[in-house]
């Protein structure tokens, strides 16, 4: 079982640095990673304090990603955002 789960985190990760294309792919390639490796943390019953705090970082990290979509999408005014064009 944890074989399956380091394949699809490998798998996330490619398909992380693959999808250079729009930025909510992006996010949601993040997100899938988080549910992952909080799954793999599930199955091997780590310290509930640790648990806690992953929890904590994932969701502001995901906070933290919508609203600079949002904002993003403000400054721009469409909802095709590239990642190319963030810099």
């Amino acid at each position: 079982m944890s074989m399956l789960l380091i394949l699809n985190l490998f798998f996330m990760m490619l398909m992380l640095f693959s999808s250079s294309k729009h930025f909510l792919n992006f996010l949601i390639y993040m997100e899938f990673m988080v549910v992952s490796i909080l799954f793999y943390m599930i199955m091997f019953k780590l310290n509930m304090w640790f648990f806690l705090v992953y929890m904590v970082y994932s969701v502001c990290e995901s906070v933290l990603g919508l609203s600079l979509l949002v904002s993003m999408n403000f400054e721009y005014g469409h909802e095709k955002i590239y990642l190319i064009n963030l810099c």
